[in-house]
């Protein structure tokens, strides 16, 4: 295990110390353009893909991909559904409660998603292990579907809070 730390590149660890600054933001109430918030979710799916792609065993792999997406969306069904939302300040925006879940999916699935990648540097072959693809399979699918599902619920309430905010300027 010490192993994989102490042949890590510099870069890693910076990215990992800014993503996770950025990923504490969303510890407290914050304001999200909705455009961006559209545009994770299809990152992560595009990003997930192209790794699945690669690694050969497609449909197994996509199978598992959808039962982790599935599981993705249940959780963050769970998490922001119930929440409550209002309109931003500015057109195009609403304002989000903070939630924790967000920090700990990512250190959940960088230092997992490292691991898979260094697996796959270090073997002889540079090909998986069907373990290891089929927990890189659930494991993007669940961010997947985590994301994707939140976007998809935060941007319903705003619809709505948007639909409401013209009925009562009417």
């Amino acid at each position: 295990m010490l192993e994989i730390v102490t042949g890590t590149p510099t870069w890693v660890f910076v990215l990992l110390a800014v993503v996770t600054g950025y990923c504490l933001t969303f510890c407290f109430e914050k304001v999200v353009s909705i455009k961006l918030l559209l545009l994770i979710p299809l990152c992560f799916m595009i990003f997930s893909f192209v790794s699945l792609l690669q690694q050969g065993d497609i449909l197994a792999s996509s199978l598992t991909w959808v039962i982790g997406c599935v599981i993705g969306g249940i959780v963050a069904n769970k998490i922001f559904g119930p929440r409550v939302y209002r309109l931003g300040r500015k057109e195009g925006t609403i304002t989000v409660p903070g939630t924790y879940s967000i920090i700990i999916i990512f250190l959940i699935y960088f230092p997992l998603r490292y691991y898979i990648g260094y697996s796959q540097a270090t073997s002889s072959t540079h090909h998986l292990s069907a373990a290891l693809i089929m927990l890189l399979a659930v494991s993007s699918g669940s961010v997947v579907g985590f994301f994707t599902l939140r976007s998809y619920i935060i941007y319903q309430r705003y619809k709505q809070l948007s639909v409401e905010k013209n009925r009562v300027a009417w």
